[in-house]
């Protein structure tokens, strides 16, 4: 039996002092606990890591999912591996996956999982063998595709940074989606000019009700390396307001340049603004500075699907505003078109010969704007009220569903995209990156129908 305390002697009642550390000591320790491991992770990246860094470097667009066993079977999943073995695969997983193209031409999807736990005994039935990058297991839609993304992805000579490391940890843990200049071109078709600040970027998704949520960042070039902190910008719910019934979209912008940078950038563009339309210059320098509200609106008549709206702000440039309108109104007459009579001083309202009306410009003067149109003349415009958000950046919103009837969107946008009744997409510069938006935040949201 066990003595009780009070039988112990006076010396064994007393436990030794075990010395405080002193509190530098103290600090030193717990951050080194902290910083040690992911030091060593930095070095020593993730398998996992590796083979997502490999992709972020040579394919255009690539795009996570969080495991979901109880949605029904994805067809790429059926089509990459066969129905068994991705009815099996699907039940249990756990684990983000990703899709991806690698850019090529009327390219198909890649699937690629995570390497680890796939049963050998599945993978040896699947028809193409797949590509272990790192920790991924890589299939591929057919051989020939399978070998050119072989040669691709050769291992990088250093590590991502900037924007791609911050998109990392997005695409390893959530729903997420990077892409390239290549995948936006792919999406956008004829309108990536018209979002040339945002040719490198990633988002981070999330569904919320019957819409989509997304926030993130994009550079205006590819690669590029930016001193910022990890993390992300969180998701917010919707503050934008939908457009007006009658309208089909509505961008505003703190500058044209937002709009036009990518077309102007290009001699095949420029020098016929300069030569048959008298927009040399200094009057591109003048639409580079003036914010903006485009609207497209839809038209019933057999002459046109909708007409577009240009309203800007004229500030103190009413005069180099009238001198541009003044070069276009001179080339439009050589080009075989005639300004229909009785119009407003400084307003016209363009006419071609068989009397059809397919433009023109109307000076409001109480706003002090500029109104320039193609198609009918818009009765009435939809007003233009700046904003702090225009002022800064841009805002944009559609009716994706009343575009695609009209067959006015690029037909690789997403699906989600394509069947949203409306959405909204902000792009703002990141402060310290200069007006041209070398890097931008973006934000943005879409509800779909019913």
């Amino acid at each position: 039996m066990l003595p009780r305390v009070s039988e112990l002697p006076e010396r064994m009642k007393v436990l030794p002092r075990i010395p405080r550390l002193p509190l530098g000591c103290t600090l030193a320790t717990t951050l080194a606990l902290l910083l040690v491991p992911a030091l060593l992770l930095r070095q020593f990246p993730r398998a996992q890591a590796i083979g997502l860094e490999r992709l972020m470097a040579n394919v255009s667009l690539l795009q996570s999912f969080r495991a979901t066993p109880d949605r029904p079977v994805p067809a790429l999943w059926q089509q990459r591996l066969g129905p068994p073995v991705a009815e099996k695969l699907w039940r249990f997983q756990t684990l983000t996956w990703w899709q991806f193209w690698d850019g090529q031409p009327d390219a198909q999807p890649y699937l690629a999982l995570s390497a680890r736990g796939l049963p050998a005994a599945m993978l040896r039935s699947v028809t193409v063998p797949p590509l272990l990058v790192g920790d991924l297991a890589i299939f591929p839609p057919d051989p020939v595709s399978r070998e050119i993304l072989r040669v691709q992805l050769q291992p990088q000579v250093r590590r991502s940074s900037g924007l791609r490391l911050r998109c990392l940890p997005r695409l390893e843990r959530d729903q997420a989606v990077f892409w390239r200049p290549s995948g936006l071109g792919v999406l956008l078709g004829p309108l990536a000019p018209f979002l040339q600040n945002l040719q490198e970027g990633c988002l981070s998704l999330a569904i919320q009700g019957n819409g989509l949520l997304w926030s993130g960042e994009a550079a205006s070039v590819e690669g590029m390396v930016l001193q910022l902190p990890l993390g992300g910008q969180p998701l917010l719910a919707p503050q934008i307001a939908p457009p007006a019934s009658d309208v089909l979209l509505q961008v505003q912008g703190g500058s044209l340049e937002q709009l036009f940078s990518g077309l102007l950038a290009r001699e095949l563009i420029r020098q016929p603004l300069a030569d048959r339309y008298g927009f040399g210059p200094q009057q591109l320098s003048l639409l580079r500075e003036t914010p903006f509200q485009l609207v497209l609106r839809p038209r019933a008549d057999e002459a046109f699907q909708a007409s577009l709206e240009l309203t800007v702000p004229i500030g103190n440039k009413e005069a180099e505003w009238k001198v541009a309108l003044g070069r276009l109104a001179d080339s439009l007459r050589k080009e075989g078109f005639r300004a229909a009579p009785g119009e407003a001083p400084g307003s016209a309202i363009w006419q071609r010969k068989d009397g059809a009306v397919v433009g023109g410009w109307q000076w409001q003067t109480t706003s002090r704007q500029l109104l320039l149109f193609l198609g009918p003349r818009p009765t009435p415009a939809v007003p233009y009220v700046p904003s702090s958000i225009e002022t800064v950046g841009m805002v944009l919103r559609a009716r994706p569903t009343a575009l695609a009837e009209r067959g006015l969107l690029p037909p690789d946008l997403p699906e989600v995209v394509k069947r949203s009744n409306w959405l909204w997409f902000t792009s703002a510069p990141v402060p310290g990156f200069g007006r041209t938006a070398a890097l931008s935040r973006l934000q943005g949201s879409l509800v779909l129908l019913p």
